[in-house]
Parts: structure tokens; sequence; C-alpha cells
């Protein structure tokens, strides 16, 4: 039987041609790396991306560092990734390569910051990859990620569509579609910040974005998207934990 990492890096390899044509542009992008860019050092000298994909952080986060490291699972992520960089101003300034986020072949303390968007909810548990993020982190640095918000409404409709929609295929005999060959690990906000603390870390803020529903994500993109823009400001509010399908989160190596 195929394992979860074996899915994942057969998924994002199929992948990897959409996510360098047109992740940089997606909405639901553009508002975690908003937050993820405010919650980052306005200045640094090296910074790690895990799970970078095809490098779309790199081009503001090269503005700003001397050196981006960034390092994805699947091979064809970091060869669109090195492919985008190729010929970029400040493209010698950037290293990419195949890693694993459990175990990073970093020194300890080789990094003051590191950005995870859209990494964690791929693993079984984020316990590994949390002690390796700490590792690799100077005292002082700061870690900022991004997880789907399993509290949120919409996560909590799609998640009864997903599982009926998953046992009427197995009845009538269809296939799965390819995320559903791996689980995904959405988190509960509080509860993520509880094991960052449990690794070590000062959670030290915390906000929300992409304000969707289900099923009117599905069925209307433009009135999606115009909703989505309009809700933007509950950020930071309390509504953003039931709301906000993405959670977004600093954290401090003390």
């Amino acid at each position: 039987m195929e394992t979860q990492a074996a899915a994942i890096r057969r998924y994002f390899d199929a992948e990897s041609d959409h996510y360098a044509r047109g992740r940089a542009e997606e909405y639901s992008f553009i508002a975690q790396k908003r937050i993820a860019l405010d919650f980052l050092p306005a200045r640094t000298d090296r910074v790690l991306d895990i799970g970078c994909g095809p490098a779309v952080l790199a081009d503001e986060l090269l503005e700003r560092v001397d050196e981006f490291c960034g390092i994805d699972l699947s091979p064809a992520m970091i060869e669109r990734g090195r492919a985008r960089m190729h010929g970029h101003p400040l493209g010698s300034r950037c290293r990419l390569s195949v890693g694993d986020a459990e175990a990073l072949a970093f020194d300890d303390g080789s990094f003051p910051a590191v950005v995870a968007l859209g990494l964690l909810e791929y693993l079984p548990s984020y316990q590994g990859a949390l002690a390796e993020i700490f590792r690799v982190l100077r005292p002082g640095g700061v870690a900022v990620l991004a997880v789907p918000n399993r509290a949120a409404l919409y996560r909590r409709c799609r998640r009864v569509a997903d599982r009926t929609r998953l046992v009427l295929k197995r009845v009538l005999g269809r296939a799965p579609r390819a995320t559903e060959h791996f689980a995904v690990n959405y988190c509960v906000p509080r509860g993520l910040d509880d094991e960052l603390r449990r690794a070590g870390f000062e959670p030290v803020a915390g906000r929300y974005c992409n304000f969707v529903f289900y099923p009117l994500h599905e069925l209307h993109a433009g009135a999606s998207l115009a909703l989505n823009r309009a809700l933007s400001g509950l950020s930071s509010s309390s509504l953003g934990y039931w709301l906000g399908a993405q959670y977004v989160v600093k954290a401090k190596k003390p």
C-alpha cells in the first residue's frame, strides 16, 4: 500500500505545472502570503521556506533576506521553482532542494526565520516537523505557519460533503480523486498553539484568512471571491476563528 508521503509526492509532482503557472495569483495564497510577510522580519540574513512548491514566496522574500532556502518533498516542484528563478535578478541567492520537513538537512540554529504555508496538514502528526523547525531556528527566531482551520464553518461543511461523496463512490465502484488517496490533517487553532508550546515555541500572534463558504465557493467563484475580500477585515477578530478557513500563526523560539 502506498505511504502517505509517497501519495503526497506523486500528487504534487502531477500538480507542479499548475502551481507554477497559477499559485502566485490565487487569492487564497495571496491572503496567506500577506499575513506571513507581516509576521516575518522586515530584514534578516536567511529564511527557510518548507514546502516551498515552485518557490512562489521567493520573489518577495529575496527583497528582505540575503539567502532564501526552499525545500519541498516533490522533485517536480523543485524543478519548477528552479526554472522560475532562473534569470531572476536575485536568483543567485535562492537555494532550492528536495527535502523532508521531518528530517531537515540543516544544522541547529541555522535560520532566524522559517515559513511553512500549507505544509503541516499533509503530515499525520505535526510533532516531528515542529521539532525540526525548532531545532534549525536560532534563539529568538520566528516561525510562521499556515494550516487549514478545522473549526471554520467551511471546513465543517466540506468534511461532511467529502465523506458522503467518498462513501457513494465506494458504493458505485468509482475511483477516488487524487486528493482522496491521503489524509489531510487540519488544525484546531488553539490546539496548534498548544502543540507549538509543547515543542518549545511561544505563539505570539495568530490571524485568519480565506473566508469562504460551502457550497458557494464551489458553485460561484466570483461571488465567493467578492465575499472573501469583503470579510478580510475579520482576520484578527473572534469571528475569524469560526469563518476563516486558514489559520496563520507566528511563533518565537525563546
